[in-house]
């Protein structure tokens, strides 16, 4: 595929994610802050450095008014611009985030809106077949709860999975279903997207006809709407279609009037994506000079509006022209730039082109030897990225099952205890019923009867609500372990790290860090029970000493260690791992509550035991308040100490927090 088709269809993938702040709309939780997110909304698309300062301040006033609906919201609008800056993997986090919150506060419009944005970003991992199932899914729950909006972007989105894999009867289909609902219900901007992205599907299958005509009702719609991007969208797809008819000079001209309307109304990254289409055409006709000119504007104007996320494919495209161009010379430096700038964007597809780049180069150039090399780095590159598609679905479709087991379970609880409350009105009246009809035949013994029907109707609530309180206690104590173990452990030193982390743009880095601690606080109890990658590899002893040096790197602590004693002994897995989350556990307590510059762990054998013995420096906690009201952190520990026939002890030194464990070895 020619570069200048490849740069026109991302817009077409922007344009189908990004909602208008439709999303929000009729929840009453929200009202009072919707002229802001609607600015919210319109930065993403066009400013996203804007977008993200105006977020913040919502993420302030959400936590001080303690609004969940309000954050559920912020974070979907995080995760939309993270997934627009090309950190698709930080998008899925907050989507994830966003699906749980809407989970707890009960609102299907915000879960269904975050879970679609999700599949979105997932559709890019050659996931096509999973992803429509899941999209149909999503629009089944839409339309059982009503929610226009939601239905439109899952049939969206089951339309481009459908064109992935081929199905074009089908995808037309969809669209169509789709643009009838936007019609019917108004969403007009849907439709002018809607009909965008049905006109590129159409000039793919040859039928230029009747795309321009897509295009143009699109290009009426977004002008009433005067809805810039939208129409600067539309503008250069009729310049897409210019290209595949052959009218070129149509073609810049489109471009260039997209550039022009992008550039007067301070819309920058609409006005970048205009030149570099231009750039790359004006190189395809042979004018290089204006070529390299328009993509050094381009350049600058993105190092100026900081559109990182937006370089590395554009100096992929250049490497590329130059490859076409025979001018070997030029092709490093600009991969060498593309990888610089991958950081910013989608690192795997850059990695890839530079890859591929590479490769075609040196067989041109008539380095055979080096060629096969770069293609079996090729080769095995996209072979690695097929497999983590694989299992990233997997894991997806594992969380949908768990959620919806989840979710029936509590509908089946709910009823049974609604049955069960029924049953015990009905006993009540009942024995109400015998009580009115005792006084009127033993008038004599009323006092007495009254007096042993209130005692034992006390008795039956007392351990009715005895055995509720245990039941949502045991339910709350198995989820809090759940939701602590392994992330935010992780999390912790993933933040301490990007505080240490080096870049040009202190203001962004400063951001980054402010997001990821409020990440660790929100999702710290978010527990995946995986086994540290580090434990197959290195075993035991060389992942907590790993452990304890990236506590070094990342916070001023010192660490100490004496590990040498797990040399002569043999731990199953299972043990193991329990004893890294641990010392896991305690560390991160240290890193965060105890202010210590010090901590130590030792281990050792003692009579068939071992003992391991850890210690910090730091301001120490109230054992007596521990020991009557524990933290999840040391149940969590406790808990595994169970499974490995162990106890923990934790002693008041002079300074300090000190914990001694002790664990019954197997003979």
């Amino acid at each position: 595929m020619p570069y200048y088709k490849l740069t026109t269809l991302v817009v077409f993938l922007l344009l189908s994610f990004l909602s208008t702040g439709q999303l929000y709309k009729g929840i009453p939780e929200i009202a009072p802050y919707e002229e802001k997110l609607s600015l919210v909304d319109g930065y993403l698309s066009l400013s996203p450095n804007k977008g993200k300062v105006l977020i913040n301040e919502l993420y302030k006033i959400a936590d001080k008014k303690k609004n969940e609906h309000l954050k559920t919201v912020l974070h979907i609008y995080q995760g939309t611009f993270l997934y627009y800056t090309g950190q698709s993997d930080s998008a899925i986090v907050y989507f994830d985030k966003a699906v749980i919150l809407a989970n707890k506060i009960e609102s299907v419009q915000l879960r269904s809106t975050a879970s679609i944005r999700k599949l979105f970003v997932l559709q890019g991992n050659n996931n096509s077949k999973p992803i429509l199932t899941l999209m149909e899914d999503e629009y089944e729950i839409a339309k059982k709860h009503g929610d226009t909006l939601n239905m439109i972007y899952s049939l969206n989105g089951q339309a481009m999975c459908h064109e992935i894999l081929d199905n074009t009867e089908k995808c037309i289909d969809v669209y169509m279903n789709a643009i009838e609902l936007a019609k019917e219900n108004d969403n007009e901007y849907e439709y002018g997207f809607l009909l965008n992205n049905l006109g590129l599907l159409k000039l793919r299958l040859n039928s230029p006809d009747e795309a321009i005509e897509d295009f143009k009702i699109g290009l009426d719609i977004a002008r009433r709407l005067k809805n810039t991007r939208l129409e600067v969208t539309l503008r250069e797809n009729v310049g897409y279609y210019y290209l595949t008819i052959d009218s070129v000079d149509l073609a810049i001209q489109e471009y260039e009037e997209s550039y022009e309307l992008a550039k007067n109304r301070k819309f920058s990254h609409l006005a970048f994506n205009s030149l570099v289409n231009l750039g790359v055409i004006e190189r395809q006709t042979g004018n290089y000079a204006k070529c390299d000119s328009l993509l050094d504007l381009a350049l600058n104007m993105g190092q100026a509006e900081k559109l990182y996320y937006a370089l590395s494919p554009i100096f992929l495209t250049m490497a590329q022209l130059e490859l076409y161009a025979e001018r070997y010379t030029n092709i490093q430096p600009l991969l060498d730039s593309a990888l610089f700038y991958s950081k910013y964007t989608s690192k795997n597809e850059i990695q890839e082109g530079v890859y591929q780049i590479t490769y075609e180069m040196l067989e041109k150039q008539g380095d055979f030897e080096e060629a096969l090399e770069f293609y079996k780095r090729l080769s095995k590159f996209r072979d690695s990225l097929d497999k983590t598609g694989h299992m990233q679905m997997i894991t997806e479709l594992q969380l949908k099952y768990d959620v919806e087991r989840k979710e029936k379970q509590h509908a089946e609880d709910k009823i049974a205890y609604e049955h069960e409350l029924s049953q015990n009105e009905l006993q009540t009246e009942r024995l109400k019923q015998n009580i009115g009809l005792g006084i009127i035949v033993f008038i004599l013994a009323i006092g007495g009867f009254i007096i042993y029907y209130f005692k034992e109707k006390h008795k039956r609530e007392a351990q009715f609500s005895s055995a509720l309180v245990n039941k949502l206690e045991e339910e709350r104590g198995r989820i809090a372990r759940d939701l602590h173990d392994g992330l935010g452990q992780s999390l912790v030193i993933l933040k301490n790290k990007f505080n240490n982390y080096d870049s040009s743009n202190v203001e962004s880095a400063n951001q980054i860090n402010e997001n990821f601690t409020e990440t660790i606080e929100e999702v710290r109890n978010i527990s995946r029970s995986l086994i540290p990658p580090e434990l197959r590899r290195l075993g035991l002893q060389k992942s907590i000493n790993k452990m304890l040096r990236d506590i070094e790197e990342s916070s001023q602590i010192i660490t100490t260690s004496d590990l040498d004693v797990l040399n002569d002994i043999n731990l199953d897995p299972g043990s193991e791992i329990r004893i890294y989350r641990i010392i896991q556990e305690l560390a991160n307590n240290t890193i965060k509550h105890s202010q210590a510059s010090s901590l130590k762990v030792d281990f050792e054998l003692q009579n068939g035991r071992l003992l391991i013995v850890y210690q910090d420096n730091g301001k120490g906690i109230d054992v007596e308040s521990m020991s009557t009201e524990k933290s999840i952190g040391l149940r969590s520990i406790e808990q595994r100490l169970k499974f490995l026939n162990g106890t923990i002890k934790v002693e008041k030194p002079a300074k300090g927090f000190r914990a001694v464990i002790r664990i019954k070895l197997k003979s």
